[in-house]
C-alpha cells in the first residue's frame, strides 16, 4: 500500500455506474483512521458540485467508499472535498 494517491480515478455510484473520470490526491489520515483529499472533474459532470456517496477506483482496480463535498469550480474544473469511509484502501 502506497502512503498517499495522486492521479486518474474512476468514480462510480452506488449502484456501480461509472459517474465520471477524474484526478485525485489522497492520503490516508491517521487522526481519524479513514482517508482524505480532492478530486478534480469537468463541470457539468455527473458529480460536478454535488455532495455524493461514492465508489473511487484507481487504475490497479482498488476501489475505496466516500463521501464527495463541493469545493467550487474554477474555469472547466470542479473540485470536491474526499472524506473516505474506512482505511487506506490504496
Amino acid at each position: 500500500m502506497a502512503d498517499s494517491y495522486e492521479g486518474p480515478v474512476r468514480i462510480m455510484g452506488g449502484d456501480g455506474v461509472l459517474l465520471t473520470t477524474g484526478a485525485a490526491a489522497l492520503e490516508p489520515d491517521s487522526e481519524m483512521g479513514n482517508w482524505k483529499g480532492v478530486v478534480q472533474t469537468l463541470t457539468g459532470t455527473g458529480v460536478a458540485g454535488k455532495a455524493l456517496i461514492v465508489e473511487i477506483e484507481v487504475p490497479d482496480g482498488a476501489r475505496g467508499r466516500a463521501q464527495l463535498t463541493p469545493r467550487g469550480e474554477v474555469g472547466d474544473r470542479a473540485q470536491s472535498t474526499v472524506t473516505g469511509f474506512g482505511t487506506w484502501p490504496f
